[in-house]
């Protein structure tokens, strides 16, 4: 076995991030995922900043190594048909409709285990799948903007600020990719399928759990500090003679070290600064001493004091110089892919983000385009012959 999901067939309806980067990461280690869209494309290709091929960075990305088919599901009785030929042949289907949408669509678990009792149904939305918002649309920012993480951010006197990048997005769509094969193992002991339901808002609240807890049972709020970190220090992000780096200090040891490392062994002796609460409470005189430090010095050459210190500390980059950093580019953190279009011959897509040792994922395939792969799909997988293959575009229904 080249790749450990090769044997799986997903059928993703994933719109944005959430639902097509767990597709991705499904279609990286090797299973057989097909992207289902409307004839014409979706949003999630033209959303944004658009290349010269009119669609976004985002598209290439997540929908690398996948197949593409058009199927309009809400507009034809006879995809409809087409749907549950689809179904019957595979083993998952991921999808990020809200649960409204899924009804409309003939898209819910309910109708989809009709066809195939097996099958792996894994569901993402804003609020899940029950409870009183079940119904409401969302994206990351709701989430965000309902977990409370807003709240911790920012600087103070300043309104509640969101993470640029959109985490719970994410974060979800690792939870689905882990969720869809804990439920792929269960199928294979026992040969059931079941739902799996992932909800942005629970992601974003299940990172919050330490801080909410600190809320409820302590009585206290994160304090908005920018950069820097709670309770602990000092860990901030700190401006060199040509550039930035971020210094981490948790723990009395890497305290001691940074101390001497920036030449003020004396506030070791300092009893207001025993601990990393106490360094936090007094940043105000302490941060001064590291930022004078650092300002007088080069990036690389805080790098080096540090790394000798043995403490923890990194260059930053903004996104257009990420992929010449010598560590990324050695481990493939980010790689490379031909669109085979003028202009895009040489996109940066993120790299396989989970590394393993004797099945290792790949990118093999670019993103495909739109219905790229009708004829594959609907002749080579469900059999059908040209003539229905005609009929069905004809009809609009592919």
């Amino acid at each position: 076995m080249e790749r450990v999901l090769e044997n799986i067939r997903v059928l993703d309806f994933g719109r944005f991030i959430a639902c097509p980067y767990c597709g991705m990461i499904l279609a990286d280690m090797g299973a057989e995922v097909i992207r289902v869209e409307r004839t014409g494309g979706e949003e999630d290709r033209t959303i944004g900043l658009l290349g010269p091929n009119g669609q976004n960075m985002s598209y290439p990305n997540y929908a690398r190594n996948k197949k593409g088919i058009t199927l309009n599901i809400m507009k034809s009785e006879r995809a409809r048909e087409v749907l549950a030929d689809l179904i019957k042949r595979s083993d998952v289907i991921i999808q990020n409709f809200s649960p409204g949408a899924r009804k409309i669509m003939g898209l819910t678990y309910e109708d989809v285990k009709a066809i195939k009792p097996d099958i792996i149904y894994t569901a993402i939305s804003c609020y899940g799948s029950e409870g009183p918002y079940a119904k409401r649309t969302g994206f990351d920012f709701i989430a965000q903007t309902m977990s409370g993480s807003m709240g911790i951010g920012g600087y103070p006197d300043k309104p509640p600020l969101r993470a640029m990048m959109s985490w719970a997005d994410y974060g979800t769509a690792l939870n689905a990719t882990v969720g869809t094969l804990l439920a792929l193992r269960h199928r294979d002991q026992t040969g059931e399928g079941q739902m799996v339901d992932l909800a942005l808002l629970r992601t974003a609240v299940s990172f919050m759990g330490p801080y909410i807890a600190e809320a409820e049972v302590l009585g206290q709020l994160r304090p908005n500090v920018g950069n820097r970190a709670a309770y602990v220090g000092p860990s901030d992000l700190f401006h060199c003679k040509d550039g930035y780096v971020f210094i981490v200090t948790i723990m009395d040891s890497l305290w001691k070290r940074l101390a001497k490392a920036i030449g003020h062994e004396e506030l070791l002796d300092d009893p207001d600064l025993h601990n990393d609460f106490a360094r936090f409470e007094h940043r105000d005189r302490i941060d001064p001493f590291i930022a004078e430090w650092a300002a007088e010095r080069t990036v690389d050459e805080v790098l080096g004091i540090m790394e000798e210190a043995r403490i923890p500390c990194g260059r930053y980059l903004g996104p257009d110089e990420v992929s010449e950093d010598p560590h990324i580019k050695e481990t493939r953190m980010i790689e490379y892919t031909d669109l085979e279009e003028p202009g895009l011959e040489h996109v940066p897509v993120c790299g396989i983000p989970i590394n393993l040792s004797k099945t290792p994922g790949k990118i093999v395939t670019r993103a495909p385009r739109i219905g790229e792969h009708n004829d594959e799909i609907y002749g080579g997988l469900l059999g059908y012959s040209e003539e229905k293959i005609a009929e069905l575009r004809a009809e609009g229904a592919i």
